[in-house]
């Protein structure tokens, strides 16, 4: 009998490019089945880390359609790093023994081949190093660092042409943000995956969540409302892992149709053969336990939406596993709900990149010339598109340094919001709702912005001042007319206090008040602070004693 020749080729492949592409179709082609090493598939947020394993195993495998390689012959195992070579080397080996490889495959002379030998150590099985011979004298370093300097003409020498569009649409963006040290961290612990999942139910044609209530034996978030999801288990791909879990908890079916594209295919078997998608949110890590939780790592967060009757699905729902009072929830209330872990975030960054209204109509307080409540109120959107007059509150924290000088905390505005985004602004700022005026808005904002939550009596009054400003955005027209009141707060919290709310504020910045006043003069379109009333608030701090 033939004994089957099954080939390990284990790297990072961030990103697969054509020396790669050549080294790995030739060993599909040759050999009787190939098991790809997807390594550091947890690593993530660094300028080395930088791209998802989930968007890795995508590129793979779009570069195997391509090639006409069929499913069965490939199979791509995530392996995570170790904080030893010995854990790692026996995580490969028993990799290895699951499959049963016969020959291993790697080009990594300085992480794997010179530590093997340097340490005797034999791995039963042949071994092949790919770049002997190869054609291709460049590495995927090399493509990081184009795609960081905007030197994308490089790209076409370097990536498989089927992927090269994946890789400056959504690839690159993960690239350039692990450079720029706004990448998703990496925290060590227990990994796991969420799945935000979505039905827009045509008897109403509203948008609904599927929830449930951990049980109250949980260590972390007891009796709190959450979304399905669990543990990845080892050498198991977080596609595979979410789906698994999902039907653990839920008993709903999510067959990977098609994994080569994002979003991905799905199908739902207990509901139809409709092909549905299923996208990819992001990694969620803090390592804050009070919302990271006391095991550490963090969450790949999927998302599925699809248009169901919500009446037929309730019935294929049942609670088991670790989840409880399984229910559909209207998006709407999502705004003003707990959620474990960070997984609000989850569903609101994905309710946003579906452009799902989640939003309840916001009432705003009317006020007249002078800035006196008239006892109206108006939809943000009206109040927006028609130009009438509200209120608002503006806040700017501030401290002074060790040398004296005095420095004001500025908000990064999250990449999400609608006007601005990632621009640099007041520390905190709000519309006046109808039934509450200055000060109260002052104080709620700086608690659900920032977790600050000083007394009345910190705040202190800087001036008001009115302001009208038109512009288009979103190609509609936008005319806003405010009445502000400017609180100053003199505060130095340190960073671990802040909880900021990530749908509103992605970072915060200390910086002097003598920058801040030259980079608006000079226009610096990173700083969105309305330069009159940034005069203003720098002259009054200047006379703070």
């Amino acid at each position: 009998m033939k004994v089957k020749r099954v080939v390990f080729a284990i790297g990072r492949w961030m990103p697969i490019h054509l020396g790669h592409k050549n080294f790995l179709v030739n060993l599909a082609r040759e050999y009787d089945r190939l098991v790809v090493g997807i390594g550091s598939c947890y690593e993530n947020g660094t300028p080395r880390n930088c791209i998802p394993a989930v968007e890795r195993e995508k590129l793979l495998r779009q570069v195997f359609r391509a090639e006409g390689i069929p499913d069965s012959r490939i199979r791509i195992v995530p392996v995570q790093d170790r904080p030893t070579f010995e854990q790692w080397i026996d995580d490969v080996v028993r990799i290895c023994r699951r499959y049963h490889v016969t020959h291993f495959c790697t080009g990594n002379k300085e992480d794997i081949l010179s530590i093997l030998d340097e340490k005797g150590i034999r791995l039963d099985m042949e071994m092949i190093d790919p770049e002997v011979g190869s054609p291709f004298p460049f590495h995927a370093t090399e493509i990081r660092r184009a795609i960081v300097e905007g030197r994308t003409e490089l790209l076409d020498r370097m990536l498989p042409a089927e992927i090269r569009d994946a890789v400056i649409r959504q690839v690159s963006r993960e690239i350039v943000a692990a450079n720029e040290g706004r990448g998703r961290e990496f925290i060590p612990g227990r990994q796991t995956t969420d799945m935000v999942f979505l039905v827009r139910d045509p008897a109403d044609e509203k948008d609904y969540i599927l929830l449930g209530t951990r049980n109250a034996g949980k260590k972390d978030f007891p009796n709190t409302a959450a979304i399905p999801g669990g543990k990845i288990r080892e050498f198991e791909s977080p596609v595979n892992a979410v789906a698994r879990m999902f039907y653990t908890e839920t008993g709903l079916r999510v067959k990977i149709a098609d994994n080569t594209k994002e979003p991905a295919d799905v199908l739902l078997p207990q509901l139809s053969d409709r092909v549905e998608r299923m996208w990819f949110t992001g990694i969620y890590a803090s390592p804050d336990t009070r919302v990271n939780g006391t095991r550490g790592g963090g969450s790949q967060c999927f998302a599925v939406y699809l248009r169901a009757d919500i009446a037929a699905l309730t019935p294929l729902l049942y609670s088991r596993h670790d989840m409880e009072d399984l229910r559909f929830v209207p998006v709407k209330e999502i705004p003003g709900m707990d959620l474990a872990f960070q997984q609000k975030d989850m569903v609101i960054d994905t309710l946003r990149m579906l452009d799902i209204d989640y939003q309840k109509a916001e009432a705003l307080a009317v006020v007249d010339a002078c800035g006196h409540f008239t006892g109206e109120s108006v939809s943000r959107a009206k109040a927006h598109s028609d130009g009438v007059p509200h209120g608002a509150a503006h806040i700017y924290v501030w401290r002074k340094n060790a040398a004296g000088e005095t420095e004001v905390l500025l908000q990064r505005r999250s990449h999400n919001k609608d006007s601005y985004p990632d621009c640099l602004d007041t520390s905190s700022a709000g519309h006046v709702e109808a039934g509450m005026d200055y000060l109260s808005t002052a104080l709620k904002e700086l608690e659900e912005e920032l977790g600050l939550t000083p007394d009345a009596a910190d705040l202190a009054p800087g001036f008001d001042q009115s302001i009208h400003t038109e512009r288009l955005e979103n190609g509609k027209p936008f005319i806003d007319r405010e009445y502000n009141r400017v609180y100053f707060l003199q505060a130095d919290p340190p960073r671990a206090a802040l909880r900021l709310q990530k749908e509103e504020v992605s970072e915060v910045v200390w910086l002097p008040l003598s920058e801040i006043t030259a980079r608006i003069a000079a226009q610096d379109a990173e700083i969105c602070v309305n330069p009159a009333e940034w005069e203003r608030a720098a002259a009054y701090l200047k006379g703070v004693k």
